[in-house]
Order: C-alpha cells, then sequence, then structure tokens
C-alpha cells in the first residue's frame, strides 16, 4: 500500500506535467527533490523507483518502458532513456540510452547518444559520445 506521504509527492510530479501511467506502483523517496524532476515529457513507467537528493531528471526521460527502473543519485539529461534495471551515481548525458535489465553503478558517465542493449553492467566506465555497446556485457573495476 502506498504511504500517504509518497501518494502526495507523486500527485505533486503528475500535476505539474509527469506522465505516470499507473502511479499505484511507483515509489520516490522523501529525499528526492521535486523541482529536480522535470514536468517536460518525462515518463514514468510502472514500477520504478526514485531515490537520492542529487537525483535530477531533465526534459523527454523516458524511465521503465520494458522493465521497472530504480535509480540513486543520478543526473539523467534531456532524452535519457532507461528501460529498466538498476542505476546509481551515474550521470548520462543528452540522449544516452541504457538497455533492460542494465547494472550501472557509481562513476559511469555516458556521454550524449551513448548506449547500451540489453544485460550491461558498468562501474566507473565512460562512454565517449555516441559509444554503443552490445548485450551481456560486464565492464565493473
Amino acid at each position: 500500500m502506498m504511504s500517504h506521504q509518497n501518494h502526495t509527492r507523486i500527485e505533486t510530479l503528475i500535476r505539474k506535467g509527469v506522465r505516470i501511467p499507473n502511479p499505484l506502483s511507483i515509489e520516490i523517496g522523501e529525499e528526492v527533490d521535486l523541482d529536480r524532476i522535470s514536468a517536460t515529457g518525462v515518463i514514468i513507467h510502472s514500477g520504478c523507483r526514485i531515490f537520492g537528493s542529487s537525483t535530477l531528471i531533465l526534459r523527454d526521460v523516458t524511465l521503465g518502458d520494458q522493465g521497472p527502473v530504480t535509480i540513486k543519485n543520478c543526473q539523467l539529461g534531456p532524452d535519457v532513456q532507461l528501460h529498466g534495471g538498476f542505476f546509481r551515481e551515474a550521470v548520462f548525458l543528452e540522449g544516452a540510452e541504457m538497455g533492460p535489465n542494465a547494472l550501472v553503478r557509481e562513476g559511469t558517465i555516458l556521454e550524449e547518444k551513448a548506449n547500451a542493449a540489453h544485460c550491461v553492467g558498468l562501474k566507473q566506465t565512460i562512454l565517449f559520445p555516441f559509444v554503443t555497446l552490445g548485450s551481456l556485457i560486464n565492464f565493473c573495476d
């Protein structure tokens, strides 16, 4: 069951323009600054969880269209697509994209239009602009 605090936070995002097709399935941490989530073109799909006081979500971001997404203290630039997985203390610049079942951890930066297919693990990894990773890759440590 959704807590009153979480329900209020989700209602605030919906009123400001964030598209949340299934609001009862979303969790937004109390520490998340809702002013750091853009209302323009942002879609948060079922099962997504957003945590962290330094989390930033800019315009036209899509979270969880192929599976639930959990983000904690990530910065998402415009047009970022995180299709599914877990993302902690990572940066995604404009147009970056991660396929479903990703595990992206601290120290990772995806620069403009960098992307990866499904089941990719990254930690302390920098992908330069337009770099593409295939599936089933683990670049950690």
